[in-house]
Formats: structure tokens, C-alpha cells, sequence
């Protein structure tokens, strides 16, 4: 071998074990680049898991802030609509009341006028009564008319039937009270003393009944009469009541207008 050769392959040499000091960084250094390689793909997966579960506390939190407006939203309207309506409650009881106070004025005027004309004829029937005498054997009698009806007072006392027959002497019957106004106009102008009127106690129905048979509108409650104390009803200035059919009082006779002869 020459010395020129051998020169060479000593350069040679030395060319290869720089090139193996070169590379073995490089193999020492790929294992780790991969390894770093290897590790970086899960925590892509864990920062894209953590990005949806922002996203979905954000639409959470929107939808339920959403909510939260929308119930305040509807409880302020609804709190609008009680105030509307207790205004428009208020507003009809207002109107109620006005209508109620009106009508009570005008029953109380026409009350005031009834009145009038209540005493004014009673005034001119006691007038009547205090004039009239006893003419005879005849009976002391005065009768008048108020609105369809005509009444006729028999002064004399007499029992309950001979009333009735009375009565009917004179074509009249003993009178039947239609309705509470008739009540209350007679209890003015009835005198002090108790009149027989025609209602009685029927034996045979077992309940009380008017002389005609045929009802009445006079809110009667008759379960508080006791057939004990008499079966003949009469009337006073204060009370409708009933005592023993034998007792002599004043005769109240009376007939529609419209059953007279014309």
C-alpha cells in the first residue's frame, strides 16, 4: 500500500465518523419529534371538547337569560292586565251604584207621590166616617174607590159570616187583598179598630183560602197562623192576623171596577 492510499483512507475515515456523529443526533432526535407528535394529537381533541363545552354553557346561558326576560316581560303585562281589568271592575260597580242610586230616586219619588195620595184619600175617608150616622135599623156604612177597586167599610161589628152575608147584600164580597201594595194602601186607611176581611181556614183543603177560591200575589205566609187561635183572618193598622170566626168586628167589603153593572 502507498502512502498516497493510505492518506486517504484516513481522510476517508475521519468523513465517516463525522458523518456518523452527524447522524446519530438525528437519530436521537427523531424518536422524541415523534414522540412530541404522538402527544400533540389528544390535546387537539381535549381543546376542541372544551371548545363545545363552551359553546353549549353560552346557549345555555342565553336561552336561559331569554327565559328570564320573557317571564319578567309576561308578568309585567299580566300585572297591566289585573290593574286594567280591577279599573274596569271598579268602573262597572261605579256605574252599578250610579244606576241603583237613580232607580232608588225615582222609586222614592213615586213612593213620595203614593203617599201623598194615600193620606190625602185617607184624610177625605176619615172625613166620611166621622159625618156618617146611624140612619135607622140600617148599618153604618162608607165606601170609596182606589184604582180598579172599590171598598166598602161596614162599621157595625158582626161576626165573620154575617160580614160575609152583609157583603153580599150589597153585591160586594168580603175583600180579597191582591198583592203587598193593596196591603199597605188599606193599612192606612182602615180604621183603628180590626175589619174581618174574606180570607179563612179551609176545613177541607186544610189550608187557608180567600173567599173566591182563587189565589192571591200577597206574599201570605200562613204557616205561622195557628188554626187554634181562630179560623177568620182580619186586618189593622199593623198586622194581618186571625182570630175566632164568632167575634164582631168591622166588615171590609170590596169588588173590582170592571165587575160592576155598567
Amino acid at each position: 500500500m502507498s502512502e498516497q492510499e493510505v492518506t486517504y483512507s484516513t481522510v476517508r475515515f475521519h468523513k465517516s465518523a463525522g458523518l456518523q456523529k452527524q447522524v446519530r443526533p438525528e437519530e436521537t432526535k427523531g424518536p422524541r419529534e415523534a414522540g412530541y407528535r404522538r402527544c400533540s394529537v389528544p390535546w387537539k381533541f381535549i381543546v376542541i371538547a372544551l371548545g363545545i363545552l363552551c359553546f353549549l354553557l353560552l346557549v345555555t346561558v342565553s336561552v336561559l337569560a331569554i327565559k328570564i326576560f320573557q317571564y319578567g316581560q309576561q308578568k309585567k303585562l299580566q300585572e297591566i292586565l289585573n290593574h286594567h281589568n280591577n279599573c274596569s271592575n271598579m268602573q262597572s260597580d261605579i256605574n252599578l251604584k250610579d244606576e241603583q242610586l237613580k232607580n232608588k230616586s225615582i222609586e222614592c219619588n213615586l213612593l213620595e207621590s203614593l203617599n201623598r195620595d194615600k193620606n190625602r184619600l185617607y184624610n177625605k175617608t176619615k172625613t166620611v166616617l166621622d159625618s156618617l150616622q146611624h140612619t135607622g135599623r140600617g148599618d153604618k156604612v162608607y165606601w170609596f174607590c182606589y184604582g180598579m177597586k172599590c171598598y166598602y167599610f161596614v162599621m157595625d161589628r158582626k161576626p165573620w159570616i154575617r160580614c160575609k152575608q152583609t157583603c153580599q147584600n150589597s153585591s160586594f164580597s168580603l175583600l180579597k187583598i191582591d198583592n203587598e201594595d193593596e196591603l199597605k194602601f188599606l193599612q192606612l186607611v182602615v180604621p183603628s179598630d180590626s175589619c174581618w176581611i174574606g180570607l179563612s181556614y179551609d176545613n177541607k183543603k186544610k189550608d187557608w183560602a180567600w173567599i173566591d177560591n182563587h189565589p192571591s200575589k200577597l206574599a201570605l205566609n200562613t204557616m205561622k197562623y195557628n188554626i187554634r187561635d181562630g179560623g177568620c183572618m182580619f186586618l189593622s193598622k199593623t198586622r194581618l192576623d186571625n182570630n175566632y170566626c164568632d167575634q164582631s168586628l168591622i166588615c171590609i167589603c170590596g169588588r173590582r171596577l170592571d165587575k160592576f153593572p155598567h
